[in-house]
């Protein structure tokens, strides 16, 4: 894998969860007129999931589970990105864990940005009740391994709720992903600091922007509309066992 992490870089605090904030077209906005529900235009897909009950994740105490509802038809672009459900309950071991797989089924390799955004680090929900945030490195050379990183949280078992602003720097960074090659990392849900409850229950709606080579930049570090781009994203169910 390949970032090339460019141009301004400053560290951004804001109140409640922290998405990726100055990059335009990476995360969802709340403000776009749409809710949590799902948009038109979606393919309907059955519920994939891949319980780790029984590896070093796995725990009896769930909370939670979260499915995955669907998701939307592979963008008009060189990749084709795809989410699964790699662990759906919510224990004191781990928050809900997603699998996000950028494919490149073309004879080249693709540059696409943002590089956090396209595999949905700190990405948050249309109504910014959730935010993914990474349980894993980058990786385009293999399965990335899953950590279980220290992010401010509720106490309490399976209490994944934010307690502290997350930071997060704002660079415009790309990543090659190769030819027939897979960008892959593993994100965990984590629900807002204002949430009333650990596991606010419900749908959740969560898209990002992908934009491919060539990326011409501006001034603020942002791609330009001579940049190819789309946008993708999927639906979670939530609900507190």
């Amino acid at each position: 894998m390949v970032d090339r992490a460019y141009l301004r870089r400053a560290l951004l605090r804001t109140g409640g969860v922290v998405a990726a904030v100055g990059l335009a077209g990476c995360t969802g906005d709340p403000t776009d007129g749409t809710d949590d529900r799902d948009e038109g235009g979606e393919t309907e897909t059955a519920t994939d999931t891949a319980s780790d009950s029984d590896d070093q994740f796995g725990s009896t105490d769930a909370t939670g589970q979260v499915t995955l509802l669907s998701s939307g038809d592979s963008p008009d672009i060189a990749v084709e990105p795809s989410v699964t459900v790699a662990d759906e309950f919510v224990t004191s071991d781990s928050p809900a864990l997603l699998r996000v797989d950028v494919d490149n089924p073309t004879d080249d390799p693709v540059t696409i940005g943002e590089y956090r955004a396209v595999v949905f680090q700190y990405v948050a929900s249309s109504d910014q009740r959730y935010t993914l945030l990474p349980h894993s490195d980058r990786s385009t050379d293999g399965v990335p391994e899953r950590t279980r990183p220290t992010y401010p949280t509720a106490d309490g078992a399976a209490c994944w709720r934010l307690t502290e602003p997350i930071a997060v720097t704002a660079e415009y960074g790309t990543v090659e992903v190769p030819a027939g090659g897979t960008l892959t990392a593993f994100v965990g849900l984590y629900p807002d600091a204002t949430a009333e409850t650990c596991l606010p229950a419900g749908t959740y709606r969560f898209k990002t922007t992908y934009t491919t080579a060539p990326l011409e930049q501006t001034s603020d570090g942002t791609a330009t509309d001579e940049s190819p781009s789309a946008e993708w994203g999927f639906s979670l169910d939530v609900e507190s066992l």
